[in-house]
């Protein structure tokens, strides 16, 4: 994996694993020797590797002896049987010597020794706990991403198909795991008890020693599933393309400099993020938005205040919602991996595409309020911001993995950080 990628890679895991899977967009392949595995990823795959070996694994458990139950039987025949442990089958003989009056032969019965079986319940309990958690998070993810994914193009529709695949994705798991759980109970017919511990005998059947390789890695997860999923998937796994890794990752360094000069947030932002949503701010009783990804159209009201006008639709990655002067007003953040002066410039578009819902007011006439900057980001090697026109209205922030500068961001956000806290409060907040 070449070095940006791989710092994108390791900057975005420390926030959260969950920003590595492609989400709504494109995918790349990569080597899981490198620990890109997202949590959920491993999940999913863990849960299909366990279900799928179920039917091989009660297969093989009723019809291999080794794996039966076996009835203990008591014998003054030592022919095929062992030593006794009890005392009482010991007696002295006339030259007082201690021998055997009896032995022991373990005789197999037709009954399915359900040790093996309540330890994989147990794996599969585990399976059933995580997901729980997977679920509820990853479903408000989803819920909250369709709320920004409004608009009639093929792109929005297409965004809401693959929403609606995610959830679909995660009840198919639910559903694997209860029909495993419930083909373990038709064998047994009576409740089965978890058990944590190995079972003794353990059975010597393919299956069952497949399962035994593995099974560190399912019952401790974060810590061997990269490993796992290396030796399952031949080495590969997918996660978002390039372009995806670098948004997210300035969406981290933008939230991580807001938090530098006092905001906070309330709700654990990864979701938006990973999907798109709204990521609220709060400073000295004063609240801005961050919405990550919003579509923007003209036929429709979007919950940020703003609508797309011109074009049919448009889709900032970044549109900053601040209190302004006659309402609302915004900044606009669209990073890019190239460095081309033309497409950065492009974001300018912004300016002209995006305007608020409800109009201002200059000397008594309405008037429109479109964002007062749309930026590019962009991984350059230079310590300060580039204007590229003289109101410095749009720009470039240079935001590179490799050689990473704080100052440039904390400089653009600190507008924001005045902006929002003078109209927020009525006074102007310098330096805090």
């Amino acid at each position: 994996m070449n070095p940006f990628i791989q710092q994108l890679v390791d900057d975005l895991k420390t926030f959260s694993s969950e920003l590595l899977l492609p989400g709504l967009h494109a995918t790349q392949q990569v080597s899981t020797d490198m620990g890109t595995v997202a949590s959920t990823t491993a999940l999913l795959k863990s849960i299909e590797f366990l279900t799928a070996l179920i039917p091989q694994l009660v297969s093989e458990l009723q019809t291999t002896d080794s794996t039966h139950k076996v009835m203990i039987s008591y014998t003054p025949s030592p022919k095929g049987a062992v030593f006794s442990r009890r005392a009482s089958d010991y007696q002295l003989d006339s030259a007082k010597r201690l021998l055997p009056s009896r032995w022991v032969n373990f005789l197999p019965t037709s009954e399915t020794n359900i040790l093996p079986l309540r330890w994989l319940m147990h794996l599969l309990n585990l399976q059933q706990m995580a997901l729980e958690k997977v679920y509820t998070r990853t479903i408000k993810y989803i819920d909250d991403s369709l709320l920004t994914q409004q608009g009639q193009s093929s792109y929005a529709q297409n965004d809401r198909a693959t929403l609606l695949n995610m959830r679909s994705r995660l009840n198919e798991a639910q559903n694997k795991l209860e029909h495993a759980k419930a083909t373990l109970l038709r064998i047994v017919r009576m409740r089965l008890v978890p058990s944590a511990h190995l079972p003794n005998p353990y059975p010597h059947s393919e299956a069952w020693l497949r399962l035994r390789r593995f099974a560190q890695q399912l019952i401790q997860p974060k810590e061997y599933l990269p490993g796992f999923l290396h030796n399952l998937l031949h080495g590969t796994v997918e996660i978002a393309d390039t372009p995806y890794l670098y948004q997210r990752w300035c969406g981290v360094k933008l939230l991580a400099t807001f938090k530098n000069l006092g905001w906070v947030w309330h709700d654990d932002p990864t979701g938006a993020l990973f999907l798109g949503g709204e990521v609220r701010l709060y400073k000295a009783d004063v609240e801005l938005s961050i919405w990550i990804e919003p579509r923007l159209s003209r036929r429709h009201s979007h919950p940020s205040g703003f609508v797309c006008k011109e074009v049919t639709e448009t889709h900032p990655d970044y549109l900053i919602v601040t209190p302004g002067p006659s309402g609302i007003d915004a900044f606009i953040l669209d990073p890019t991996t190239t460095a081309d002066i033309e497409i950065r410039h492009g974001k300018s578009k912004y300016l002209n595409t995006v305007e608020a819902i409800a109009m201002a007011s200059v000397a008594g006439i309405p008037v429109v309020r479109n964002p007062l900057r749309a930026w590019s980001a962009a991984p350059l090697h230079t310590p300060y911001c580039e204007l590229e026109d003289s109101e410095g209205r749009t720009g470039t922030i240079p935001m590179h993995p490799l050689d990473w500068i704080p100052q440039p961001l904390t400089e653009w956000v600190q507008d924001i950080h005045n902006y929002a806290l003078a109209w927020g409060t009525g006074k102007m907040l310098q330096g805090e």
